[in-house]
């Protein structure tokens, strides 16, 4: 599995595991649509640690680039 920070630009994943220890950071996560079994496409990184833009549910959606090393990602067959 891969997370977000080393998974390729513009492929479909699926969200398998999410390591993230802030739970206020989990709840905004949940209420914009990403938890586990959520599809999502990698749009954009930034370099140096920076943020990742993801595309979600149809809307863009960005995450810093330490929580997005802690989103493991598998890839969607089909």
């Amino acid at each position: 599995m891969v997370n977000i920070k080393t998974g390729c630009l513009n492929k479909c994943y699926t969200v398998k595991y999410m390591n993230i220890e802030n739970d206020n950071l989990v709840q905004r996560l949940n209420a914009l649509g990403l938890n586990i079994g959520t599809n999502l496409k990698i749009k954009q990184r930034c370099l140096f640690k920076g943020p990742c833009i993801l595309e979600v549910n149809g809307q863009n959606l960005s995450i810093r680039g330490y929580d997005a090393c802690q989103i493991l990602l598998e890839d969607t067959h089909g």
